[in-house]
């Protein structure tokens, strides 16, 4: 007897998880290798290529029906390691400062801490539109900064450390939000 792959949301397998993980595999330490080798304007294309990516795979899971639970888990995580990833290697090149990095390593670790703690895993909280206003102006940030170092630009470099400031601030509001989310539904169970 043949069993057949599982559909829908039990499905692992799918073309927007293979984009994410692909992201994971190779976009990212290849960003990260140029970036920290100085070869900024590869550096950024292959930052906009990882950021574009990012937009691919969820439009690909609508656009296909391949929603998953795996992709809807996958994509966030992808982002956060994406971010932190980009920005360890950004701040090895003092082009990010380390108390942003340590202030969204403190958020994250706390989540994660707290997802582990009173959930076993992922508390399965929706992203919410602070978390994704967030992202985008760390997706933002991070390349301003790339384009400030390849042209050493102070002034622009100051719009990407304004940009970094509010997407920290962003991370710090959303963790927040993140926190009560999970401590609600921790209560209502």
């Amino acid at each position: 007897m043949t069993s057949t792959p599982p559909q829908g949301p039990l499905r692992v397998v799918t073309l927007p998880n293979v984009v994410s993980f692909a992201r994971l595999a190779i976009l990212l330490p290849l960003s990260m290798w140029l970036l920290l080798t100085d070869r900024w304007w590869w550096a950024l294309g292959a930052l906009a290529v990882l950021g574009w990516t990012d937009w691919l795979d969820g439009f690909l899971a609508r656009r296909l029906h391949q929603q998953s639970l795996f992709g809807a888990r996958l994509d966030p995580v992808a982002d956060r390691i994406s971010v932190v990833g980009v920005s360890i290697a950004l701040a090895a090149q003092n082009v990010v400062p380390w108390w942003a990095l340590a202030v969204i390593a403190v958020v994250d670790l706390t989540l994660l801490c707290l997802a582990a703690a009173w959930f076993r895993g992922s508390p399965d909280l929706p992203v919410s539109r602070i978390g994704k206003w967030r992202t985008a102006a760390l997706f933002l940030a991070l390349p301003l900064l790339i384009v400030a170092a390849g042209l050493d630009s102070a002034w622009l470099r100051w719009v990407g450390l304004g940009m970094l400031a509010i997407g920290v601030l962003g991370h710090i509001v959303a963790g927040i939000g993140y926190m009560r989310g999970m401590a609600r539904k921790r209560r209502a169970r």
